[in-house]
């Protein structure tokens, strides 16, 4: 036995210990997961927050250069000097200014043309002269006296007129370049320069010429290194530089910190295909990890726009990715590490726990045995306090409502057998009302062959009675009574034939059907029978009412059991009120058909469509009439619905889909 009660603990303590580490381990491996995302994308989130700010001072700076340049040009173009030496053809005094102002503002070249736009003098080739360069849009916008500076694209005859070397510093030879976009061209021998021209003024305000200088940036690493320096300078990972600044001509580096594999700067290289088809193809900043040359960098790209807003390159800033990724790695593992000492502390402590816990229960299996067997009679007793006591209070607890699910499941034994006879009683009862609708059946199909066959007499009589009007003189005595016979021939004959439309169910046909014409023939059909003589209709009927998809015959035995059925809550005498309306904001068509009859009891209109539920004395009704039309409005996608009030009367409202905002429904 205490074997026994060893291997039943053990096998307790090991469920206990299994079922919380499940629990503990789903938590910390959730807990670790949420941990290391939120760590992820907090460094992450930083790394391009850091992206971003260095984009914006690069941006800032290319713009400073920009403006500098466009004072530069504005203030000389201002001066006496160029503006008298213009004036008086004074070459010597031209090119002296013109010398002063590329040393001083830092200008690759500097020129000056006549109020045509033709080069009459430059600062560095001075014997090239005579090129129309009107086409530049800076120079362009100074002929019309704005002074202007913007980003432009030169080409290699452009910057040759300049000087010879900076065609040669603008030749670029292409280096194949990983997730590039495929081009067929091997060089770039055209250049991007920063251009600021400023219109010159004779003494009466007249435009003498343009002033205009300009920055090669193919090869110009000052702004890219400024920027590195300002933001990226001493910021290492494993011996590569973290930061990088580039400039791109379309898609070609012309000015960047990045190197090659070789440690030389990566000019001529090329930007992804993707970063490609954002920037320049869209004109969209990219911010996103980007494949720069060898490596992977937290990027952002920026467009960078000529004087008439086409993109002609793009500035970039980016911090190496695996910079970011190795400390966010490091964290995760620190915080898994910490996460899986403490898991190994808390399983140590959960083992002791658990263990101390189920000793005592081993106590208890014996008596648990005894109440197995059936021994419902005998308590447990526990000596001992605690968590024992506490389970000797429930073992005792338990027993006393096992003796009384005893007790109980022998009375209910007893009372099972009122209970089958009641239910059998139930069912004989159903079974003669289903009888009785099914004799009702068969005398509605008697009752249509009967009429029928009453159809051809009727016929017989009508044309007869018709032929002897014909021949018979106006002044006849006996024309009165056989006009007469007429009448109550075709009122037998409209009754005959809505009994003979009303008894046709043998096919269901679905199609667009007017339910104001519907109600019509309805009421012309009951209209006729004696327990509506002393009810008066009062219709209330929609003209512009939508059509709906359903079937006639269907509907006309709705209305007619809804209309019996009021007629008999009325005694046979009062008002019977029917109102149509279609419903556009639903897509729907509503019937409402209501009376002044005795009302039904609050507690019985939820069964009112029940089959074989009745208010009315017996004999006066199956319970089937509203049971099938309910059957046969959820057939059609419709719904029916009852309102009323005990001495005032009923409303049945019955809804159906409109025809052009209804599905397609099933015959």
């Amino acid at each position: 036995m205490r074997l026994r009660l060893t291997l039943h603990r053990t096998s307790l303590r090991a469920r206990l210990i299994s079922s919380y580490l499940v629990i503990l381990g789903a938590g910390g491996i959730i807990t670790s997961a949420v941990g290391s995302w939120i760590v992820s994308t907090t460094i992450m989130r930083q790394a391009r927050l850091s992206v971003d700010d260095a984009l914006a001072t690069a941006r800032a700076l290319y713009d400073q250069q920009l403006a500098t340049l466009k004072q530069a040009v504005q203030l000389t173009a201002a001066g006496r000097t160029i503006q008298e030496g213009l004036a008086a053809a004074d070459r010597p005094a031209l090119l002296g200014r013109l010398r002063g102002l590329r040393a001083d503002s830092g200008f690759d070249f500097v020129g000056l043309t006549d109020a045509r736009g033709r080069v009459v003098l430059r600062a560095i080739h001075e014997q090239s002269r005579g090129q129309d360069i009107s086409g530049l849009a800076p120079v362009r916008a100074a002929l019309q006296d704005r002074a202007a500076a913007a980003t432009e694209i030169l080409t290699a005859q452009q910057l040759e007129d300049e000087h010879p070397a900076l065609r040669e510093r603008a030749h670029l030879p292409l280096i194949p370049t990983p997730r590039a976009k495929p081009r067929p061209q091997v060089e770039e021998t055209s250049g991007m320069a920063l251009l600021a021209a400023a219109p010159v003024h004779g003494r009466r305000g007249e435009i003498l010429g343009v002033l205009y200088g300009g920055v090669l940036l193919n090869r110009n690493y000052a702004l890219v290194d400024r920027v590195w320096e300002l933001l990226f300078k001493g910021d290492r990972f494993s011996g590569q530089d973290v930061g990088s600044v580039t400039i791109f001509q379309n898609d070609i580096r012309i000015a960047t910190t990045v190197k090659t594999e070789a440690g030389q700067r990566a000019v001529g290289t090329r930007i992804s295909a993707e970063v490609h088809d954002a920037v320049l193809g869209q004109g969209q900043v990219w911010r996103d990890r980007a494949f720069v040359v060898r490596d992977w960098y937290i990027s952002g790209y920026e467009p960078i726009r000529n004087h008439e807003n086409q993109v002609v390159g793009i500035l970039y800033a980016g911090r190496l990715e695996k910079a970011f990724t190795s400390v966010r790695d490091r964290v995760i593992l620190s915080f898994l590490g910490l996460a899986t000492l403490g898991f190994i502390c808390i399983i140590a402590l959960t083992y002791y726990i658990i263990r101390a816990i189920t000793r005592p229960i081993g106590q208890m299996v014996e008596a648990t045995q005894r109440i197995a067997a059936g021994q419902f009679d005998q308590p447990v007793e526990a000596g001992a306090h605690g968590e024992v006591a506490l389970l000797a209070e429930s073992f005792n607890t338990m027993l006393k409502s096992l003796r009384q699910m005893k007790a109980d499941l022998e009375e209910w034994g007893r009372t099972l057998e009122a209970k089958v006879r009641q239910r059998s009683e139930e069912l004989v009862a159903l079974h003669g009302r289903v009888a009785q609708s099914e004799r009702l059946a068969s005398l509605g199909l008697l009752a249509a062959g009967v009429a029928h066959e009453i159809n051809n007499p009727l016929g017989g009589i009508l044309s007869l009675t018709a032929l002897a009007l014909e021949d018979m003189p106006p002044e006849d005595p006996n024309r009165e009574d056989l006009q007469e016979v007429v009448q109550q021939a075709q009122r037998c004959r409209d009754i005959v034939r809505g009994l003979l439309e009303f008894s046709r169910q043998a096919r269901v046909s679905m199609e667009l059907a007017d339910l104001n014409r519907i109600l019509e023939e309805t009421l012309a059909l009951v209209s006729r029978q004696a327990q509506f003589f002393n009810v008066q209709v009062i219709k209330q009927l929609d003209p512009q009412l939508p059509p709906v998809m359903a079937d006639k015959s269907e509907f006309q035995q709705v209305f007619i059991n809804v209309l019996v059925n009021a007629a008999q809550a009325m005694e046979e005498r009062g008002t019977i009120t029917i109102v149509t309306r279609g419903l556009p904001e639903e897509g729907s068509v509503e019937v409402r058909i209501s009376d002044t009859g005795h009302g039904i009891p609050p507690e019985k209109v939820q069964r009112i469509f029940d089959p074989f539920f009745t208010t009315k004395e017996s004999g006066h009704g199956t319970g089937l009439g509203l049971s099938i039309a309910y059957g046969i409005v959820r057939r059609h996608q419709g719904s029916i619905s009852v309102e009323s009030q005990v001495g005032r009367g009923t409303t049945f409202i019955i809804s159906l889909p409109a025809a052009e905002a209804s599905a397609e429904i099933p015959s």
